[in-house]
């Protein structure tokens, strides 16, 4: 485990060690940034006020306070434009911004590729919690991202997850 007060050039130093010599790097966005319309935020808002509206005949404060607080965060959250992450595959795992999976916790991956709508490379880790990765990978392709990965652990199939689908078609 690296010392918080350790300086950044040695967690660097510390982390390339770790992950070994890397064989494939591309940025990759933090999140997707949906292009909303004006009927987007229309509906938002009419649905937003809804649903604070029926909190509020309902007497149900926590309700209301909770979905004003969710409005609040969402809006802070995706105020500002995707940063761009570092992402690299080396020889011993893939690391994504400060983070490093080594391929022996990865169990397996794979692919949910939909050009223009969804390129997301899924990697499920050995833990309880936040045990899928998502890395958006637009701009790379499946194929060349597949022959590194590959050689180390297990690519399933699997289909997009009702939830993702459900965010990316409400444009969340």
């Amino acid at each position: 485990m690296e010392a918080k007060n350790q300086p950044h050039h040695e967690k660097e130093t510390t982390l390339q060690l770790r992950s070994g010599m890397i064989r494939y790097s591309f940025p990759s966005a933090e999140f997707v940034n949906y292009q909303r319309s004006a009927m987007w935020y229309l509906g938002a808002g009419i649905v937003s006020l809804g649903i604070i509206l029926l909190g509020i005949l309902t007497h149900t404060i926590t309700l209301t306070i909770a979905f004003v607080l969710f409005l609040a965060v969402y809006w802070l959250l995706h105020h500002e434009e995707a940063k761009l992450i570092e992402t690299s595959i080396s020889e011993n795992g893939i690391r994504y911004g400060n983070e490093f999976y080594p391929f022996d916790e990865i169990e397996n991956y794979w692919f949910i590729y939909k050009p223009p709508f969804v390129a997301d490379l899924k990697l499920k880790i050995h833990r309880k919690f936040n045990s899928v990765i998502t890395i958006h990978i637009f701009g790379q392709t499946p194929e060349n991202l597949r022959a590194i990965i590959g050689e180390k652990i297990k690519e399933v199939k699997r289909d997009e997850e009702f939830t993702d689908l459900l965010v990316r078609s409400l444009k969340l």
